[in-house]
């Protein structure tokens, strides 16, 4: 296995990034709830509440600003867990941040692998207040 895992990706480790901000609407809301196949009649009409994992929405508009573009061929989603302290609502609008928390590699039957683990928290825009958070793992592949 070769060393990807450069000094300046592992300086990366303990960067914080965000906020950002996410308006969450009730379309959007009810997008996530029909590709999840989740008819929940809370996830519908001016009140909804998002679904659990709703969260998986809360991109940065632009690239993850961590790892390089170039880095690995592919990028792929590997896990993720949620935390909640209340429901998310259509009409909130969140500050999302997040902090890399660990960079591990792994040689795979295809190539190498490296895992990326960020920490993130949601609050509110309004009084800051700690809506939920959650870890995030990826993984960048190096084909052989």
């Amino acid at each position: 296995m070769s060393n990807r895992i450069t000094p300046e990706i592992r300086a990366l480790v303990g960067r914080k990034h965000g906020p950002y901000r996410v308006r969450v609407e009730q379309g959007a809301i009810e997008k996530f709830a029909d590709a999840v196949g989740d008819d929940n009649p809370a996830y519908r009409g001016p009140d909804a509440i998002a679904p659990p994992t709703f969260p998986t929405t809360f991109r940065p508009k632009d690239a993850y600003p961590d790892l390089p573009p170039d880095f690995g061929d592919v990028g792929l989603h590997a896990s993720q867990v949620y935390e909640v302290e209340r429901p998310i609502r259509a009409g909130d609008e969140l500050d999302v941040s997040f902090t890399i928390t660990g960079i591990t590699e792994k040689s795979g039957r295809t190539g190498d692998l490296v895992f990326v683990e960020r920490e993130y928290e949601f609050t509110d825009a309004r009084d800051g207040s700690r809506v939920g958070g959650g870890k995030w793992v990826s993984l960048r592949r190096f084909m052989k």
